[in-house]
């Protein structure tokens, strides 16, 4: 049994399909010719899910910025300016007779005591102040008051914090993948919008080609109605043929004009322009070069969903773990440093002080805060767990349903092939034998009409084959292969 990955097999065709077609449609005037490639470039530059996704991964990176900053000392810096609108100066007056005798008390210890005087002469020269008065003035704060404060706080036991930083790096690889898938999603979807504008490019050769053969049927009844060899109701069918044709031709060229201007909201691609018509001899013998269970095994390991989804459980533990660290103690260091021109509140002449120390703190009792919390974590793990088992399940079910329709595509695109070479032998046939009147109006319109609706069958199962090709790719995981 072959085992050789499957997109090894497949990318080849791909490219092949969609870059090297064997029909390349001729652009009509002013417009210019637009490949798979410069729609994918066109896309990475102008679309704006595109540009709104890479926000994304800015606010990923910021929430590990931001955890990294609760493990990192903090500095901080004050200036406070006071102004005082009215002062009093304090009256001591009460407090002389008790100075006085405290004066006296002194001077008899000194007299009897000489050797105790240098104790007492801070106090002696602080009584003289206050006899002449101006120490009273030293108690009345200044009008303008200015510090500064600066303060330091370094971090040494935080488990919360810590927890939360493992919880943002694990956040910000899940934003990763998510993008990752988002972006895969967005080229695919431009990628069958491509082939779907082919189609309907192809569609209005093939309508054309029908209104074609109607004009010439019904210039050729009326020649024979003139030869009298056709009716005048003939001449009718063979003009409504015509016009059926042309009606066919209007709503398929207004389809393609309501596909280009969406292909333009997806691309930013401005102007008139045409696509590329791709080839696709290369995709009919794919369906059966890799098994079903090979893709199946390739999706589990390359979905960026399922990466994302998987990486979101951890994100829940990490956020479980940070609540349980609630119940535990944390310490942090801090220091102060503070100058000032209020020296007066300070009883001291240095405007410069400082401070150190440390907090522990612990919650002992929240109001049952953090066993609510406990719970909407542990409940939210269980989500996300089931979130991850259900994108796994979503992820066969998507696998299997984009290979069976690739097999169904091939099957179908097979048969509308033989059916439309038929409904061309059967045309030429008609005219032919119309032209040698061996057939009747009828079949004529018959065959015309056949040829059309085996040609519609045709591009539309092309169209169904690299799509179902394109979704089997991206339920797998695969990138686009020509979106580097």
């Amino acid at each position: 049994m072959r085992t050789e990955p499957g997109f090894k097999l497949l990318a080849p065709w791909l490219l092949l399909f969609l870059l090297f077609g064997t029909r390349v449609a001729a652009a009509g005037p002013g417009k210019r010719l637009v490949t798979i490639g410069q729609a994918i470039e066109s896309t990475r530059h102008n679309n704006i899910t595109w540009k709104s996704l890479k926000e994304n991964l800015v606010q990923g990176r910021a929430l590990k910025e931001l955890s990294i900053g609760l493990l990192l000392p903090k500095l901080s810096a004050e200036v406070q300016w006071v102004h005082m609108g009215e002062r009093h100066v304090p009256d001591f007056s009460q407090f002389a007779d008790i100075g006085e005798v405290m004066g006296t008390l002194v001077q008899t210890v000194v007299e009897k005591h000489p050797d105790t005087a240098d104790r007492f002469l801070p106090y002696m020269d602080m009584m003289k102040e206050q006899t002449s008065g101006s120490s009273m003035a030293d108690f009345v704060p200044v009008r303008d008051t200015i510090a500064g404060t600066f303060s330091l706080m370094i971090p040494v036991i935080n488990p919360e914090a810590i927890f939360n930083l493992k919880g943002s790096y694990e956040m910000y690889d899940s934003i990763l993948q998510r993008v990752a898938y988002g972006r895969d999603k967005l080229l695919y979807n431009v990628a069958k919008a491509y082939m779907g504008l082919v189609s309907l490019q192809s569609m209005v050769r093939v309508a054309q080609r029908s209104l074609d053969r109607a004009r010439e049927h019904y210039e050729s009844s009326k020649v024979r109605a003139n030869l009298q060899t056709a009716t005048k109701l003939e001449v009718k069918r063979a003009e409504l043929e015509v016009t059926s044709a042309q009606s066919r031709k209007a709503e398929i060229t207004a389809a393609l004009a309501r596909a280009k201007s969406g292909f333009r909201y997806l691309t930013g691609i401005r102007g008139g322009f045409e696509v590329k018509e791709p080839g696709i001899e290369s995709m009919k013998s794919y369906a059966s070069e890799t098994s079903l269970d090979q893709w199946l095994e390739r999706a589990k390991k390359k979905r960026k969903d399922l990466a994302a989804a998987e990486i979101e459980v951890k994100v829940a533990q990490q956020n479980l773990n940070k609540v349980w660290t609630k119940y535990f103690p944390s310490l942090n260091l801090f220091g102060q440093a503070k100058l000032d021109n209020n020296e007066h509140q300070r009883f001291d002449d240095d405007p410069f002080s400082w401070t150190i120390g440390a907090t522990l703190s612990m919650n002992l009792w929240d109001g049952g805060i953090r066993e609510a919390q406990l719970k909407t974590a542990k409940s939210k793990l269980k989500q996300a767990e089931l979130a991850a088992r259900d994108v796994e399940n979503k992820i066969v079910s998507d696998v299997e349903s984009a290979y069976k329709a690739l097999v169904d595509a091939k099957a179908a695109l097979e048969l509308a092939e033989r059916q439309a070479e038929v409904a061309r032998d059967t045309q030429a046939l008609a005219r032919a034998s119309e032209m040698a009147g061996a057939a009747t109006h009828l079949e004529v319109l018959d065959a015309n009409t056949m040829a059309y609706a085996s040609d519609a069958q045709e591009l539309k199962a092309r169209l169904d084959l690299a799509t179902a090709v394109l979704d089997l790719l991206l339920s797998c995981g695969e990138p686009l292969p020509f979106s580097k």
